[in-house]
């Protein structure tokens, strides 16, 4: 595939989360049918062949009740991160910029005790990493897939996170050397 229409099915993939994260903003953002919003910070613990400063992650999102219950959810979770990584041949340090996008399916159960809240869920997105290297920066990009599984204590919200992109030659895109990994976030929904 030429280089050209690499940019263009880029772009497109782009723009079509960015048009998906704005709808789901505006079409529910009555009081009445308003989803639960979250932020989170989390932590990579595997695959382990990185430094802690890469480990780290931030993400943010929103999901909307379905249906009366409100047990189903839909929504979507934007992460990314920030880091510097040695070059393995050169003496040189790329900055990489991980920018992935999810739109997800959750469920969560009744309010037990009123505060406490397990769900479960899954989601099909774009895992990318943007690598800075002077003269030589690219932009890495897969289709992928996470599950996720946490409890809401309250406001505080603790999830367990599997990300896997669909490419088996993808290890590129997650800046590992394996194509999984798992993190730990802790965070605020409202």
């Amino acid at each position: 595939m030429s280089q050209i229409a690499q940019t263009v099915r880029g772009r497109i993939a782009l723009g079509a989360a960015v048009a998906v994260a704005v709808m789901f903003l505006t079409l529910w953002s009555t009081p009445a049918t308003a989803g639960d919003a979250f932020l989170r910070a989390g932590v990579i613990f595997s695959p382990r062949d990185i430094e802690l400063e890469g480990r780290w992650r931030i993400g943010f999102g929103s999901d909307y009740p379905m249906n009366l219950a409100e047990t189903i959810y839909v929504g979507f979770e934007l992460q990314t991160s920030v880091f510097r990584q040695g070059v393995a041949d050169v003496a040189r340090t790329a900055t990489l910029f991980p920018a992935n996008g999810f739109v997800n399916v959750k469920y969560k159960s009744g309010n037990l005790a009123r505060r406490v809240r397990p769900y479960g869920g899954g989601g099909v997105g774009l895992i990318t990493t943007f690598i800075l290297l002077s003269g030589a920066n690219v932009w890495k990009r897969d289709l992928g897939f996470h599950v996720v599984g946490g409890v809401e204590l309250g406001r505080l919200s603790v999830e367990l996170q599997l990300q896997r992109p669909f490419s088996s030659e993808a290890t590129l895109v997650n800046q590992f050397e394996s194509n999984m990994s798992y993190a730990l976030y802790a965070g605020f929904a409202w």
